[in-house]
């Protein structure tokens, strides 16, 4: 193998690695990084030390030449062009770890290389593998390319978003007309109420994680019957995967040049239902979606069905519609810049052709293979207590943390109301404790509650609750109407007042997949 050092010789005769290197290859040195010298170079590895002949190298070596780059100092940055390199050698493994982060997929192979007494074998053992690679030379030029596209997009400056007026709201006449059509017709069979201003469906059989599916169904489905491309995006802080359940609010990219016909699309999808949109950033009054108008379309729309319990306890709106998007591209070519938060792979992307899929309930949306990542770890839920409002806790469990792999209910006898049966669910005795749990357990008592969206990135381990009280109607009313609290405890010592049993039948209304259709509550005390 015919090694190339762009080097001093001098200073690389002094060089170790270099000289173990030299007895079993054919080494030789260039002194700079000149253009012409480096388009006539005849080595299988070119190999650099300074930062900025990184640049050059890149731009001028042969492409059957492979290029390495070597990090003599800890600490230093990734030299300019590093993603189309074909690896980077740096001197720790923290290095390596940082150089991982920062580069994300644009990182070529990475390996530290200590300057020990091993550093020449692991020097040879990565120029063994280097020949290996360049064996399949169509593929090593196409990674290469995709490194530096994902690179250049992940960097590129985010164009400021031009500040557009909301569009014109429709007129109060046509807007009760269409009011009183969807009040006759009803929504697809479900019974209409008015509610903070917009006609939503009743509904006591949903979850948040339904609506938040419910919404990306209705615009994935209008999006897909006018024919309009779109990609489901990931955020930064979303979970790596996103399965049936997951309570996030879901993004779908629209090239900004497709806005009209998406706009049209949203509007002849849905005559004579209770479907709304609001524009985004902007957060105007929500119209009907049968009225919205294809000009002056915003930087981003959120489409949603408004939903209501029969109690009128819980209401699923605005807050748990689908955005969707409309990417520009900054020109023929060129990456395309989002009008809202960045992604996870930040303020833009280098395209919006789908290249994989994910899904959600059980149905595949197309997506960039960037965004699929592998499944987080699974966590199990564990009741080490029970006691009468062990129901309304399994209903915040289900409604707020749906990514729960499974639960364990630790009880000498289960309640009757508890489907033991049902899948997911595993009831044991202090003697027998479960022996299936999971590497990562959330402990949770029956007098705990959670008050909103757990998110599934958190760290494993007890919940930080709030002791709200269980006997004062005052601060049970301030919390039922605040709804702002991750996870709080009733200390209910064994019995479920009604006052109390009232305040957990409104926060949670909707069963959980654990309880016997029918089974009547217990342990209310008059």
């Amino acid at each position: 193998m015919r090694i190339t050092f762009l080097a001093d010789p001098a200073a690389a005769a002094e060089d170790g690695v270099v000289r173990s290197l030299a007895a079993r290859h054919d080494v030789e040195f260039a002194a700079g990084p000149d253009s012409a010298a480096l388009r006539t170079l005849d080595a299988d590895v070119l190999v650099t030390a300074a930062s900025g002949h990184a640049t050059a190298v890149c731009a001028f070596a042969p492409a059957r030449t492979l290029t390495v780059h070597r990090i003599p100092r800890p600490g230093d940055p990734p030299p300019p062009g590093a993603p189309e390199l074909d690896a980077l050698v740096v001197p720790t493994e923290a290095d390596r770890a940082a150089y991982e982060k920062e580069l994300g997929p644009a990182a070529p192979r990475l390996l530290a290389i200590p300057a020990d007494a091993h550093a020449a074998d692991r020097w040879h053992t990565l120029l063994t593998g280097l020949a290996a690679l360049r064996d399949d030379e169509p593929r090593r030029q196409r990674d290469r390319a995709d490194r530096a596209a994902f690179h250049r997009a992940a960097t590129a400056p985010a164009r400021p978003v031009r500040s557009l007026p909301p569009p014109p709201a429709p007129a109060a006449a046509e807007r009760r007309r269409w009011e009183e059509a969807v009040r006759a017709a009803g929504s697809g069979g479900g019974r209409l109420v008015w509610a903070a201003g917009q006609l939503a469906e009743l509904r006591d059989d949903l979850l948040a994680a339904d609506a938040y599916a419910a919404s990306l169904r209705l615009a994935a489905d209008a999006l897909e019957a006018a024919d309009v491309p779109y990609v489901l995006l990931r955020g930064p802080d979303d979970p790596d995967e996103t399965g049936p359940g997951d309570a996030l609010r879901h993004r779908l990219a629209v090239d900004a040049g497709l806005s009209s016909r998406a706009c049209r699309a949203f509007a002849g999808a849905y005559p004579g239902q209770a479907v709304y949109a609001v524009s985004l950033p902007h957060r105007a009054v929500p119209v009907p979606a049968e009225l919205l108008t294809a000009t002056a379309a915003p930087p981003a729309l959120r489409l949603y069905r408004p939903y209501l319990t029969s109690g009128r306890t819980l209401r699923y709106g605005p807050g748990h519609g689908c955005d969707i998007e409309f990417w520009h591209r900054r020109h023929r070519g060129g990456a395309y810049a989002g009008p809202c938060a960045p992604t996870a792979l930040g303020a833009t992307l280098p395209s919006l052709a789908p290249t994989a899929v994910r899904y959600v309930d059980d149905r595949a949306f197309p997506t960039l293979r960037e965004f699929v990542t592998e499944p987080r770890p699974p966590v199990d839920a564990v009741y080490t207590t029970t006691g009468p409002a062990l129901r309304y806790s399994l209903r915040s469990l289900a409604m707020f943390a749906p990514w729960i792999r499974h639960t364990y209910v630790v009880a000498e006898t289960p309640p009757p109301w508890l489907d033991t049966a049902r899948p997911g669910l595993t009831v044991a005795d202090r003697r027998h404790p479960p022996d299936a749990l999971g590497a990562h357990v959330l402990p949770l008592a029956a007098d705990v509650f959670l008050g909103r969206a757990l998110p599934a990135r958190r760290r494993p381990g007890p919940l930080s609750v709030d002791a709200a009280g269980g006997h004062e109607p005052r601060r049970l009313d301030g919390l039922f109407a605040r709804r702002d609290t991750d996870a709080f405890r009733l200390c209910l010592d064994g019995t479920l007042p009604r006052g109390v049993h009232a305040f957990l039948e409104g926060y949670f209304p909707v069963p959980s997949p654990y309880e016997r259709a029918g089974a009547r509550g217990e342990g209310v005390r008059a």
